[in-house]
C-alpha cells in the first residue's frame, strides 16, 4: 500500500491548513483543482485512495480542515461513479441537499457521501445520523422538480470499519421499496471500479430496483447483505467465494491504513509526554517543580472555570470603576 494513496486527501488539505488558524479558502475553487488533478492517477491508485477515506482524528470537530475533507471526500465519490461510466454534479448549496448527484443519462441517484474519524466514540453511527429517508425523499423531489430527473433512488457510501454489527434499523431504511436506498461501503465501490470492464453501468442501476428484484423490507442485516452481494456477483460474473476473497483482501488494506492513521495520533500523544519531560528536566528544585505540576493540574482539570474567570475579568466592567 503507497501512503500517498492512504493520505491523498489529507495531504491537500493540509498543504492549505497547516493548521487551524489560517484564513478561510474557497472551497469550490479548492475541489475544482483537485477534480482535475485526481483523474491523472490510476484506477488501481484511487482504489487505495478511496478505501483509505477516514477525517484525520486531530482535525478539530466541524472546523477549516474537516470542512475541505469532507467535501473533497464528496468528490471522491462523483470521480469513482465517472470511472465506472457515469457523470456527477457537486452542488454547491450549503444545506437541503444532496451531496452529490450521480448521473447516467436521464436518471439520478442522490448520494450521501459518508466520511468518520477511526476514533469516534461509538462503534457506528446514529441511524438518524447515517440516514434520514425523509430528507432523500426531498433531495428526489427537488430533483425531479427542478431538473426534471428520473430520480431512482440513494445512495449512502461510508466505510465497513463503521459497520452495525448485528440487525439494526439502518438495514430497514434501506430496504424501503418507495424509495430505495443502498448503502455502500467504499470497498464495494472499489470492487466495482476494479471489474468495470465486465458490465455495463446501466445493469448497475438495477440494484435500486427493489420491486422488481423482490426486496423485503426488513431490519436484519444478513437479508440486506444477501441481496447486494448476490446482485453484485451476478453482475460482475464472481462467485460468492470471490466476492468475500476480494472483500477480505480490501479489508487487509484497509486495517493497514487504520494502523497509518492510529499512529499519527499516537506520535502527537509521544510528542506532548516528550515536550513534558523536557519541561521538567528544568527544575532543580522539588518545591518549585511541585508548584509547577500544581499549577498545571489545576489549568488541566479548572480549563473551563478558568475561561468563566478569564472572562468575567475582561468583559463585566464598567470604565467608570476601573
Amino acid at each position: 500500500m503507497n501512503k500517498n494513496n492512504i493520505f491523498y486527501f489529507k495531504k491537500k488539505v493540509d498543504e492549505i491548513y497547516p493548521d487551524e488558524n489560517r484564513p478561510p479558502v474557497d472551497i469550490q475553487n479548492v475541489v475544482s483543482s483537485v477534480m482535475t488533478e485526481i483523474r491523472s492517477i490510476s484506477d488501481d491508485d484511487f482504489i487505495e485512495t478511496i478505501i483509505s477515506c477516514f477525517i484525520p482524528d486531530l482535525y478539530s470537530g466541524m472546523g477549516k480542515c474537516e470542512k475541505l475533507y469532507t467535501k473533497l471526500t464528496e468528490l471522491m465519490v462523483g470521480e469513482w461513479w465517472r470511472r465506472i461510466g457515469g457523470d456527477y454534479h457537486l452542488p454547491t448549496k450549503k444545506s437541503g441537499t444532496e451531496d452529490v448527484e450521480l448521473m447516467l443519462g436521464n436518471d439520478s441517484i442522490v448520494c450521501d457521501a459518508k466520511v468518520f474519524r477511526l476514533g469516534r466514540s461509538q462503534k457506528a453511527p446514529n441511524v438518524k445520523d447515517f440516514l434520514k429517508l425523509a430528507s432523500v425523499r426531498l433531495w428526489i423531489d427537488n430533483l425531479h422538480l427542478t431538473k426534471g430527473r428520473n430520480v431512482i433512488g440513494g445512495l449512502v457510501t461510508y466505510s465497513s470499519l463503521h459497520e452495525w454489527e448485528s440487525d439494526s434499523e439502518v438495514y430497514e431504511e434501506c430496504t424501503n421499496i418507495d424509495t430505495p436506498i443502498v448503502m455502500l461501503p467504499y470497498e464495494v465501490m472499489a470492487l466495482l471500479l476494479k471489474y468495470k470492464d465486465r458490465y455495463d453501468i446501466h445493469d448497475l442501476l438495477g440494484l435500486w430496483n427493489y420491486s422488481e428484484n423482490n426486496v423485503k423490507t426488513s431490519r436484519d442485516k444478513k437479508n440486506y447483505w444477501t441481496y447486494i452481494t448476490s446482485f453484485i456477483c451476478n453482475l460482475l460474473s464472481i462467485t460468492d467465494t470471490d466476492y468475500q476473497n476480494e472483500m477480505k483482501e480490501y479489508h487487509r488494506t484497509i486495517l493497514l491504513a487504520a494502523k497509518e492513521y492510529r499512529s499519527i495520533v499516537q506520535k502527537s500523544v509521544d510528542d506532548v509526554k516528550k515536550a513534558i519531560l523536557t519541561e521538567l528536566d528544568r527544575f532543580d528544585d522539588l518545591e518549585q517543580l511541585k508548584e509547577y505540576v500544581a499549577e498545571e493540574i489545576i489549568r488541566r482539570d479548572n480549563s473551563q472555570a478558568l475561561d468563566y474567570l478569564k472572562h468575567i475579568d475582561d468583559f463585566r466592567y464598567y470604565r467608570d470603576q476601573k
